[in-house]
């Protein structure tokens, strides 16, 4: 697990960590204006990448996020865009960094009201960002809900507003096309719903030094090959071998050091409450054993609270035959003496990878070259 500690490009942080890393920030002498107007400015400019002048709607909350937003407005009517701002609250309640920005903003400010998105084309959700530990206010997400009904493409700074930036789960968000974060994902865009509510996720740089990672040294990755392949066998897998073993099926014990569960075994294993993560990370500790809990935002964590969370798997990754098909992989890199930890996100991320070209009624031979051609592709 030593390569972990290095592959810091795919660390997430969750809302604490990333509040400490705001802290850690300025504490080297970058201001939150500072940050505040970058981030804004990799909105505005994700933005035009994407689309052409047309008019936005910018409703912006109470908090950091409000100021992103108003950032994002006053760039994009530099730029010649209409544009028309929402505030939830009002600016005289508005402080530090965000009422600075708001400051700058000259144009007129509106109460956030279904009026707002009226002849939009575009929406940029500034309400709240992934802090966010409570429902949606019913306006906000009236709105929000009501401009998707509408096919408003909406862009998120942050996350989605009413998506917990730690679990994913939602309350009262709607789907975006885009979303624009700052420095380093969270778990929230990579775990179910929150993946899919997300869209298109781009990690802007606002000047965060990479420094304060290694001060707050992440326990939580975004699955991809850099972490393991270095660890993969010298010999190529003999998968067709344990794609074939009966041992591989559905939640069975593949090595004392791994369990593997589908959501319906888990809960039945294992009497937690929480979210996946921290239910899954929980189980992990009790039993001293890795623990994976299969799906199409598969977890795999360590007894000591290291996580891996899969993204290249399409959502009927959580049938059986992906099941089968995940401990098979898994069993043809433990045999050959895989750092289990290592191998576990391997398999999950192998697994996803062949399930976006596998046919179903292929055989298992045709799983087995499929995979064979994945980890050429990765030069191995």
């Amino acid at each position: 697990m030593k390569c972990l500690s290095i592959i810091l490009t795919t660390a997430l942080l969750d809302v604490s960590q990333m509040s400490e890393a705001d802290r850690l920030t300025v504490a080297v002498g970058i201001p939150v204006k500072k940050l505040m107007a970058n981030a804004g400015a990799a909105v505005a400019h994700e933005i035009k990448q994407r689309w052409s002048a047309r008019p936005v709607t910018v409703l912006c909350g109470p908090g950091n996020n409000g100021g992103d937003g108003f950032v994002t407005a006053r760039l994009l009517a530099e730029s010649g865009w209409q544009v028309r701002v929402a505030l939830l609250g009002s600016r005289e309640k508005l402080v530090g960094a965000a009422r600075y920005h708001a400051d700058l903003w000259l144009g007129e400010i509106g109460p956030l009201t279904l009026v707002v998105i009226d002849g939009a084309e575009l929406i940029v959700d500034a309400i709240f960002g992934a802090g966010l530990s409570r429902p949606l206010e019913r306006v906000a997400a009236e709105t929000l809900a009501v401009a998707a009904f509408r096919k408003i493409p909406i862009v998120a700074i942050d996350v989605p507003s009413g998506l917990m930036g730690d679990t994913g789960e939602s309350f009262g968000a709607a789907s975006s096309v885009l979303t624009v974060t700052f420095f380093r994902k969270k778990p929230g865009h990579v775990l179910l719903p929150g993946r899919l509510l997300c869209g298109e996720v781009i990690v802007a740089d606002i000047g965060m030094p990479i420094s304060v990672l290694e001060q707050i040294a992440p326990n939580t990755f975004e699955n991809c090959p850099e972490i393991w392949v270095s660890a993969l066998p010298q010999q190529p897998a003999d998968f067709e071998r344990w794609l074939n073993n009966p041992l591989s099926h559905d939640q069975v014990v593949t090595d004392p050091r791994i369990l593997t569960f589908n959501d319906e075994a888990f809960s039945r294993q294992f009497d937690l409450t929480g979210d996946k993560l921290s239910r899954t990370r929980a189980a992990a500790r009790s039993s001293n054993a890795i623990i994976m809990l299969r799906g199409a935002d598969t977890i795999i964590t360590a007894p000591n609270g290291m996580a891996i969370i899969n993204t290249n798997a399409p959502e009927s990754l959580a049938n059986a035959w992906a099941g089968n098909a995940l401990s098979g992989i898994l069993l043809g890199l433990l045999v050959q003496e895989m750092d289990p930890f290592l191998a576990a996100a391997a398999a999950a991320w192998l697994s996803g990878a062949a399930a976006t070209e596998f046919v179903p009624d292929q055989n298992t031979e045709d799983l087995a070259d499929l995979l064979s051609g994945i980890l050429r592709r990765l030069s191995i």
